[in-house]
């Protein structure tokens, strides 16, 4: 068994234990073979005990929506049958539901009922449609989702009406059969019933069910529907997780279709029919890629694919056996899929923002009355929409106020560029980054939530931070709670770099936290609430997801956003931690050029006696290289840079290991270098002691402490650090 195999392995177990489930069997793999295919516990309990195997048959539930009813609809589609933009009445005649199109049924989005107990009133499909004729919707279509089986139920009908066959018929014969998926179907012959996991002692029934559907709505037209009545095995569901990672179910472009976000603009996470680029926190299990796809079923079963990478995770559970009061899919799930996340996709995520959050519960977070927004260009969603174009989805929201940090709401101001107040739409845009640094009592007078969605680079000089906090004490005094949109740490949360500042009352020096300070946003207002400010407000995070404190911004599949106009790309975060203390000296930092604290120099320099200098222990995962370059008056980025069209002798630093590298460190270790090759051209600047948090950096470097001894003496102040700052996310 190798070592992922036997990982998994464990987490199965895990995951039946810890939820007291009877058993399960998982198959976890990819396009061409298999890493896990196991069995784990029992099948049944009762009356008598069954050990769960390989081949052990599960009742799908609602998996049967993506695996039957829409794989059938879209093979349809390719064949030119129908199309998810036709009207549901050109092939269904209710006339109740002439609004409705297909794509509505597929997405959740037709205003269709989620579930009622149908079965207690009807005895065959012929019934439940006259129910839901009389029933119409429950509101306009496309405007919002409502998970409904109903429409599902539908979709099957207009399946079989379409190819003028069965339901059943059609999958076999185009689906499972094709793919050699011997044990799948619905309604399973006596030979397969006797090999299928129990679900519940049901009371309408009269008997544990086992090898017949559990859905009662399906039970009564039959067993046979599009939202449930599948059953199979986890090596036949592998088998079709091939045919459809391989192409041999449909094509590409219709699977691009079908997986495509943004099909719904107020949910993103729905695609046609299956769940798509899921969270990590919810019941239904996931993979943590942009194009991974699933969909999970009552009983305990889920099953989710990734198109990019070709792996899949199949999860087959009697969770409701014996009672549904017993189910834990949430956990059951999560145990298992986050070992299969840690194992299949190192440094790999797909992390989403407390906007994501907001969009994902409905807005519900900011219906709490009027709101104020602190916020900026940057604060887009998973697939870069911003706010401020996602808060009209919602008329009732009632925003009050905008509010800004420096480089203005747009993002466009250069660094120190004093910014005027504006409006957006008919609201009031109030620059804290003008002619004062925080809102008014009056600003809040009219406010019931101050609202933050700003990004961060996760460096104390970094201004954003010192904005929230100043906004924070003035919301403290009206009594205004505060909602931190969360967003991540673009170089993680693992390592913290540089002393604790003693001087805390600039913008690039706001609180006794490190220069690398290893929070996110919502963790620095939680920071700042307990331990800086003796007024605090009430402080609520909406938390990410799918974020772990060793990811780097570059493995999250986020859109980057320059969060101002010099920290161009993720990369320059990183160095920014070191490079920007070259601010605090009479070096240019790169501000002239298109790649600001990517290189530093002045005309003066001698990079190559400065670079011989250095040990390889200053310098772990980056490349330094002499470079000449001449900084220029860019607008929008650096008017009037130092050394203005003077050709500069510099260094170029490359990131080759971002794990290893310590920019800090590096930097430190290049000062005192050319503190010693240029003694008489160097110089310091008062704000190198504002940069540092006060004089005590400074004082050692001109002790002739080196970078690493400097270093050193931070480790114990860091680690008393690390114990008391808040930790909402842990490592992977």
């Amino acid at each position: 068994m190798s070592t992922i195999e036997a990982r998994l392995q464990a987490a199965l177990e895990k995951a039946v234990n810890d939820t007291n489930n009877p058993g399960a069997v998982a198959c976890v793999g990819n396009r061409e073979t298999n890493v896990l295919l196991s069995a784990y516990g029992l099948r049944q309990t009762t009356p008598e005990e069954k050990p769960a195997e390989v081949d052990t048959l599960y009742d799908l539930a609602s998996v049967t929506k993506v695996a039957a009813a829409a794989t059938a609809f879209l093979i349809l589609w390719e064949d030119g049958l129908v199309d998810p933009d036709f009207p549901v009445t050109e092939i269904i005649p209710i006339e109740a539901y002439e609004r409705l199109t297909f794509r509505h049924l597929l997405t959740h989005s037709g205003g269709l009922v989620s579930f009622r107990p149908y079965y207690r009133d009807a005895s065959d499909m012929t019934e439940m449609l006259a129910m839901f004729a009389e029933l119409g919707i429950n509101g306009p279509p496309g405007v919002r989702r409502n998970y409904s089986d109903v429409g599902f139920m539908l979709l099957g009908h207009a399946v079989e009406l379409a190819a003028q066959d069965t339901l059943d018929n059609f999958c076999r014969e185009r689906i499972y059969e094709p793919l050699g998926m011997e044990r799948t179907g619905f309604n399973p012959s006596e030979e397969l019933a006797a090999t299928a996991a129990a679900t519940e002692d049901c009371n309408w029934r009269g008997r544990v069910m086992a090898g017949e559907v559990h859905d009662e709505n399906a039970y009564a037209v039959g067993g046979v529907s599009g939202h449930a009545g599948l059953f199979s095995t986890a090596g036949d569901l592998a088998r079709y997780c091939r045919g459809m990672l391989n192409g041999e179910l449909l094509r590409e472009e219709t699977i691009r279709e079908m997986i495509r976000p943004g099909q719904l603009p107020f949910y993103p996470w729905q695609g046609l029919g299956w769940q798509i680029n899921p969270w990590s926190d919810t019941t239904q299990g996931f993979l943590p890629s942009r194009t991974a796809f699933g969909h999970s079923g009552f009983t305990g079963t889920s099953l989710w694919l990734d198109w990019d990478s070709g792996n899949f995770a199949i999860l087959l559970g009697n969770t409701c056996h014996t009672s549904r009061s017993n189910s834990r899919n949430r956990q059951f799930r999560q145990t298992f899929h986050q070992a299969v996340a840690r194992n299949l996709y190192l440094r790999n995520s797909a992390t989403h923002v407390g906007l994501d959050r907001v969009l994902r519960n409905g807005f519900s977070p900011l219906k709490q009355g009027s709101f104020g927004l602190l916020t900026n260009h940057g604060a887009v969603d998973h697939i870069n929409r911003h706010i401020l174009d996602l808060i009209p989805f919602d008329p009732s929201l009632e925003l009050t106020r905008l509010f800004s940090p420096e480089h203005g709401i747009r993002g466009h101001a250069e660094a120190g560029e004093h910014v005027g107040s504006e409006e957006w739409r008919g609201v009031p845009v109030v620059s804290l980054y003008g002619q004062r640094r925080e809102p008014t009592l009056e600003e809040l007078r009219d406010i019931d939530l101050f609202v933050v969605d700003l990004p961060d680079i996760g460096s104390r000089y970094y201004t954003y931070i010192a904005t929230m906090k100043n906004c924070m004490a003035v919301c403290a005094e009206a009594g205004v709670p505060v909602l931190v949109l969360d967003r991540p740490n673009p170089v993680g949360g693992a390592i913290l770099e540089g002393p604790i500042a003693e001087e805390t009352e600039s913008l690039v020096s706001c609180a006794a936290i490190p220069i690398r300070h290893g929070m996110t946003m919502g963790e620095v207002a939680l920071y700042f609430r307990d331990h800086e400010l003796d007024n605090a407000p009430e402080v609520s995070v909406l938390s990410l997801d799918n974020w772990h404190r060793d990811l780097y911004y570059e493995e999250l599949s986020l859109p980057w956003v320059t969060p101002s106009p010099n920290i161009p790309e993720p990369d320059t975060t990183l160095l920014y931690v070191g490079t920007c203390l070259f601010e605090g000296v009479n070096i240019n930092e790169g501000r002239g050029t298109r790649t600001p604290f990517h290189i530093i120099g002045a005309p003066w320099l001698d990079p190559d006696a400065v670079l011989a200098e250095l040990t390889p222990e200053e310098t772990v995962g980056c490349r330094l290289a002499p470079a000449d370059y001449t900084p220029q008056s860019i607008p929008g980025m650096a008017t009037n840079p130092e050394y203005l069209d003077q050709p500069c002798k510099g260094i170029w630093f490359e990131v080759e290991d971002k794990r290893l590298f310590r920019p800090l460190t590096t930097t430190l270790a290049i000062i005192q270098s050319i503190r010693r090759r240029h003694p008489d051209d160097f110089e310091w600047k008062p704000m190198f002691n504002t940069l540092a948090g006060g004089p005590r950096l400074r004082r050692l470097m001109e002790d002739g402490a080196t970078a690493l001894d400097i270093v050193a003496e931070f480790e114990p102040e860091l680690e008393a650090f690390r114990e008391k700052m808040p930790r909402r996310y842990e490592l992977l």
